[in-house]
């Protein structure tokens, strides 16, 4: 129980322990209430490192822990708090037992009670005393006194077991599988004071930052170029603006958080969850009010649903006004791809997206008379008996639906005839491109109608 009650000093007061002990007392309880008032649940651990080796061999052993129980009593195995003792996991996991759950324990500060006992053992006091020798720091010789120091008296409680009077923090999950192994639960988190203490909450994070990444240049690739610094959309593709828009706003905050060094998880958490609220917008299937609650006693849980949300969001399919399939070059001078819809080939417009090193006039010009376009089984047939193949035209202003970008010049393909039939036939398209055209790069953009 926190009094912060500060101890009355006063001319000719009697000094004893109880006077040392309150004050120190009075300090702990003050910055407990500050560290509550000022941070939103303000305890978890820093750093958690488990042998993960020794699990698999029965044992659950911490090879290191920092961070502070709910109480707010901070402990690091690395800096003064000594590692409680392994646990044996078979004695924890008795007939039929799937898995169990554990936690590191202290006992609770008992209110004019005994705290510190003189040796460690058990869960009888919160801390044992231990004698360290202890040089004067302003003293002129090297003189050394004994000193009494106390230590945090920390266990590993398996769930079923008495946990009364202590204070606990959940540390993990163990399973057995039907082998009869023992294995640490890949989604149990526990409470943390930093995400870089799970390995699991810093993959979604990571594989979040790489998904908006991707799914933003999958949209930036439909924006039309108005000129070389700006680019804008036509009105039909105003669901796609707003999507880029929300992407574009919340990536490089999550960004950030990636490679910051200090994230506490409910951060991360609100940062989802924005995101999550916004892309919620476009979907039909998932509501705001749909979103989970932070719970920080059960990290794992909250993060995997809120996780699998998002990746669902985020596949959200706004319908696309155009298709574009970029040309590889297959042989030299010789660019293909592959038609592989049928719906593609029924009833649509063509257009051949072409970008070179050679000047836009001459592309303009040449480009229709020296290029061959026909399926990939007919183009040799085409280029060997000089034939003309299927008719491009130079389009100055492309229809809107085509994001149009300044240094490609748009051609329609005439799609009729029996050079058409072969491509429909083949379900393939081929451009060839002698030497002089330079060194295009071509895409075909198909307009479903």
């Amino acid at each position: 129980m926190s009094k912060m009650l500060p101890v009355v000093w006063t001319k000719g007061v009697f000094l004893s322990p109880q006077h040392l002990q309150a004050q120190d007392r009075f300090f702990q309880d003050l910055l407990s209430f500050r560290v509550d008032a000022l941070t939103f649940r303000s305890w978890g651990f820093m750093e958690l490192a488990i042998d993960g080796g020794g699990v698999a061999g029965g044992s659950l052993e911490i090879t290191s822990c920092s961070g502070l129980f709910p109480d707010h009593l901070a402990f690091d195995t690395n800096h003064g708090s000594p590692l409680p003792r392994a646990r044996s996991l078979e004695e924890c996991f008795p007939e039929g037992r799937q898995r169990c759950a554990f936690f590191l324990a202290i006992p609770q500060h008992r209110e004019g009670g005994l705290n510190i006992g003189s040796e460690r053992g058990g869960l009888s006091t919160r801390f044992f005393s231990e004698l360290q020798l202890l040089r004067d720091e302003t003293g002129q010789t090297a003189s050394e006194r004994p000193v009494a120091l106390a230590r945090n008296n920390l266990a590993i409680l398996a769930e079923g077991e008495t946990m009364e009077g202590s204070v606990l923090l959940p540390l993990a999950l163990v399973e057995r599988t039907e082998a009869g192994l023992y294995q640490l639960s890949s989604t149990f988190v526990p409470p943390l004071l930093d995400v870089h203490a799970s390995s699991y909450l810093l993959g979604i994070l990571r594989g979040l930052v790489e998904l908006l990444v991707a799914r933003s240049s999958q949209l930036a690739g439909v924006r039309r170029q108005r000129n070389e610094s700006l680019a804008d959309f036509s009105a039909s593709d105003i669901a796609n603006f707003w999507l880029l828009y929300t992407l574009n706003t919340e990536l490089p905050g999550l960004r950030h958080l990636l490679g910051a060094t200090r994230v506490h998880p409910e951060t991360l958490f609100t940062a989802m969850l924005r995101l999550a609220g916004s892309l919620t917008t476009f979907s039909s299937t998932v509501e705001a009010r749909d979103l989970p609650r932070y719970d920080h006693e059960n990290l794992g849980a909250c993060f995997s649903v809120l996780d699998a949300l998002l990746r669902e969001l985020l596949d959200t399919v706004v319908p696309s006004n155009f298709i574009a399939l970029p040309l590889k070059l297959v042989h030299p001078t010789v660019y293909a791809a592959v038609i592989d819809k049928d719906e593609y080939l029924r009833s649509a417009r063509f257009y051949l997206a072409v970008s070179s090193t050679i000047r836009r006039g001459e592309l303009i010009s040449r480009f229709p008379m020296l290029s061959k376009v026909g399926s990939g089984t007919q183009i040799e047939d085409l280029i060997r008996q000089a034939l003309s193949g299927l008719r491009l035209v130079h389009v100055p202003v492309p229809p809107r639906a085509i994001p149009v970008r300044l240094d490609y010049q748009y051609f329609s393909i005439e799609a009729s005839g029996l050079m058409w039939e072969s491509v429909t036939r083949a379900r393939n398209i081929a451009v060839y491109a002698p030497g002089e055209l330079g060194d295009p790069q071509m895409e075909l953009i198909i307009l479903p109608q």
